[in-house]
Formats: C-alpha cells, structure tokens, sequence
C-alpha cells in the first residue's frame, strides 16, 4: 500500500475530511489532496504531524512502505496479526472473526485453484 492511499485509508477511519486533516497538521487540503495522490512526499516533519493527526506512530503510518525489500506482501501476515493489530478495509476495522472469514475464503479459493490445477495436469 502506498503512503498516500495509508494517509487516505487512516484519515478515513478516523471521519476526517481532507480539510479536517489538512487543518490538524497545518497544511492546506491541496496537499493532503497531493500526499493522498502520492503526487507529493511529506517532510519527516509532517510525516510527524500526519501520524499524530491519524492517530498513529510515524513506523504505522510508513511500515506498508518498508514491510518487504523483495515488494511483496504475505496476506498471511495481515490474516494472522497479532490481536492488537488493526485490520481495515475501505473504512471498516475487520474483527478477528472478520478475519478467519475472510480467510476461509481464501483457503476454499486457493483449494479450487489447486483442485483445478491438478485436473489441468491430468488432462
């Protein structure tokens, strides 16, 4: 996940209109506006005052952006996160339970791909 759909997807959980988040970190809604379409990178500065206004640690805000050096992300480490890790999608928290269903049906996906795959090789 890019740094501007993070700013996006946080400032969102949060209710916050771009103006509201331009107005808690002192910039004007153009730049969140920027920084959202990740035609602009924040200054460690803002990225401090983004962070603070979305609630979170500056290493939550930008960890999506340094997770994997080989640009990849295991859906396993976002479906077994520990407890207190918040999980959102477009502007819902999923729930642990949300979770588990979600990944059932990854499971129940990946098992017909596998299934299908088999048939394919027998053929």
């Amino acid at each position: 996940m890019s740094l501007g759909m993070r700013i996006r997807t946080l400032r969102k959980a949060l209710g916050l209109t771009q103006q509201g988040l331009a107005d808690r970190t002192q910039v004007s809604r153009i730049y969140i506006q920027a920084l959202e379409s990740n035609r602009r990178t924040p200054s460690m500065k803002l990225l401090s005052r983004l962070a603070e206004a979305l609630e979170v640690e500056v290493q939550d805000l930008v960890k999506s952006l340094t997770a994997s050096s080989t640009g990849r992300l295991q859906l396993e480490e976002v479906l077994q996160a520990p407890p207190d890790t918040e999980v959102w999608y477009r502007s819902k928290r999923l729930k642990p339970r949300d979770l588990k269903f979600v990944q059932s049906l990854i499971d129940a996906a990946v098992s017909r791909w596998e299934a299908e795959d088999g048939a394919d090789e027998g053929v």
